[in-house]
This record gives structure tokens, sequence and C-alpha cells, in this order.
């Protein structure tokens, strides 16, 4: 009876609304804080969790600017992909402002608040279920473009790797992810991967890319009848830990996730497990076809996962 209360409690302190309420005073100041700004809304990020992570708390400060007129200056310090004095922006290494007016100069004095969760901001509960994936994808790149020389990485790999539209793109997230996710089993996985590749004759080839490399061993062993491609990622999970808390240097993490979730976006059909990294896979393109295995947990039921399921049950109730 104790294990049940203690064990309700720890998963009402992990709740959004829980987390919400008491992020109320941060997230009062930092709006008063910004309103001072005259149109400029300044954010720095120094969130400890991962990559997309951060990108869906981009997004959602992008939805705010858009509602309110405002022009967004986002930087992303310290965290788990900088470094510790918090001196290098690793946003701006990755991404790059489209307009002159999303990198606001030195012209006047701005205000820029830091916050570290996205309830500091207060933005999920006011805008998670507006979100669309074509309308997320243009908002995003009406403000942010990659970094050419990420582009010219991903070129590069995809013309070694012949990544192109007859590529049938595989994304597993293990280690951490079974927390959020409806469990699938590697068997299950490959077997749909199987069943995708039977119903569309084009795709001639397959690229995989997981966190988990026992799950790489036993994808490029299956006997797919077509030749797989394994994502050359060198930073992988160890010991059941995620890829960004296995030590590795925090700016290179970034760049293979970002990497990663670029190559599965370049492919002509993508099958995959509900991972931040792989849904961002669709905002890059949107044109993309997508296969989610299984559904994310209902207490993370978040986008851009949340809409690809709904979406495709809608799809499977029509046919």
């Amino acid at each position: 009876m104790l294990k049940k209360v203690v064990d309700r409690a720890r998963q009402f302190r992990r709740s959004e609304g829980f987390k919400h309420s008491m992020a109320t005073p941060h997230r009062l100041s930092l709006h008063a804080r910004q309103r001072l700004n005259r149109g400029v809304f300044a954010i720095e990020i120094q969130e400890n969790s991962g990559f997309f992570s951060v990108m869906q708390m981009v997004l959602f400060i992008l939805m705010y600017c858009d509602a309110k007129c405002l022009t967004p200056c986002i930087s992303a310090r310290g965290g788990l992909y900088g470094d510790p004095e918090r001196k290098m922006d690793w946003f701006s290494t990755f991404f790059e402002p489209v307009r002159a007016s999303t990198a606001v100069g030195a012209t006047r004095k701005i205000r820029t608040s830091k916050v570290r969760d996205l309830v500091q901001l207060g933005f999920r509960q006011r805008y998670e279920a507006h979100l669309r994936l074509r309308s997320a994808s243009e908002l995003f790149f009406a403000h942010y473009r990659v970094a050419p020389a990420i582009d010219c990485e991903v070129d590069s790999i995809c013309r070694i790797l012949e990544i192109g539209k007859s590529t049938l793109g595989a994304h597993f997230r293990g280690t951490d992810k079974k927390q959020e996710a409806i469990p699938v089993s590697w068997r299950e996985f490959c077997r749909m991967v199987e069943s995708t590749l039977a119903d569309n004759s084009h795709l001639t080839n397959i690229f995989v890319s997981s966190d988990e490399p026992a799950f790489l061993e036993f994808f490029a062993a299956w006997p797919f009848r077509k030749p797989v491609k394994v994502a050359p990622a060198k930073l992988l999970a160890r010991g059941g830990a995620p890829v960004h808390f296995s030590g590795y240097p925090g700016l290179e993490i970034g760049r293979e996730a970002l990497v990663s979730s670029l190559l599965l976006a370049s492919c002509g059909f993508l099958v995959k497990t509900p991972s931040y990294l792989s849904a961002w896979s669709k905002i890059f393109n949107p044109s993309l076809p997508v296969k989610l295995v299984s559904p994310p947990r209902p207490d993370a039921f978040w986008f851009p996962d949340s809409r690809l399921w709904l979406e495709q049950a809608e799809q499977e109730e029509v046919a």
C-alpha cells in the first residue's frame, strides 16, 4: 500500500501539471522581463535534455512569436551540448537565421531570459493541441535553416550510402524511450520493415539508424533481401543509458543527432518507433511518408509523434 502511494506521488511530481504549477513564478517573471524588449522575444535555452527536446522548445517559441508578432532571438548554451562556461551558442552552430530580423543585432539592449525547462515558458498547454506537421515545418523554416556545413555533410553521406527516394529509412529508439512509448520487439520491428518493403516496390535499399548497437547488429543480420546501410554514427548508447547521458562531447552528440534526423528525412519512406529525432525528420521533410509502429504512452503523447499517430489512424480508418 505504501509503495503504491509513493509511486503515485512520484508520478504526480513528474506530471506536466505539477511542473507547470511549480514554474509559475519563473514564468511570470520571464514574460514581464520580455515585455520590456518591445517586440523582441529573447530566450537562452539551457535545458539538460535531448537535442530534439530542445528543438521542441524552439518550435513553441516560434509559435508564440508568430502569434504575438514578435521577433524571436533564440540561443542555446550550456546544457548537454554546450561548454560548461556557457560561452558557445550551440544552436547557432547548427542553424542560421533566414532573415536578418531573426538575428537581432546590437542596435539596442536586449534582455535575454534563460529557461531550463519548457514549463518555464508555459507554451505546451497553450499550443500543443494546435500543432500540425506541415505548418510546424513551414514555421521553422520561415525563421531558420540548417547550417551549410551540416547540409554538406548530409549530402556527402547520402551520396556514399546511396540514400534517396528509393530508400526505406528505419529508426529504432531504445534505451530510456520505453518509459514514454509502447515497446516494440526487434523482431516485430523488422517484420514491419519487411511489410513496408513488400507494399512499396520502388524501395530498393534500407538505411537504418538507432541508438542501440545490439539492435543495429540484429537488424543488419535480418534477411531483408534488400541491401542494408547502417547510419555512420559513432556515438551510441552505453549500458542502457541514452546517448546524450553517455559522457560524449556535447557538440558531437548534437551534430550526430541532427545529421541522423536529416538522413532519415532524405529517404523515400520512414518506418520508426516513437522518437523526437526521427519525428523531426517529418518536420525537415513534410512530404516524407512515415509509418509509426507504436504510439507514445498517454502521459507522453507529444508532438510530432502524437500527430503522426493520429493522422496514421485516420488514414487507416479511411482505407
